[in-house]
């Protein structure tokens, strides 16, 4: 299981109801940059939230393009 370094403030997207925010996870050597993205939608009967979240950039642990406040967070 990944473990949460970092969570970026969530904002507003395109729409009323869109919200992203970026979380920055390790999982062993990896460091993974991740857009995470929330949508409120009406189902016909009651409001539902929908998740879903992709990979923007990835990094190995000893990778020098790791930003600098980023890598005080590593394990």
């Amino acid at each position: 299981m990944p473990k949460k370094l970092y969570t970026t403030r969530e904002w507003k997207g395109h729409g009323k109801q869109n919200y992203y925010c970026n979380e920055y996870r390790q999982d062993g050597d990896t460091i993974q940059k991740v857009k995470c993205h929330r949508q409120k939608f009406f189902d016909g009967h009651e409001n539902e939230w929908s998740h879903d979240e992709r990979v923007i950039e990835s990094w190995s642990k000893g990778d020098p393009g790791i930003p600098d406040w980023l890598k005080k967070l590593i394990d």
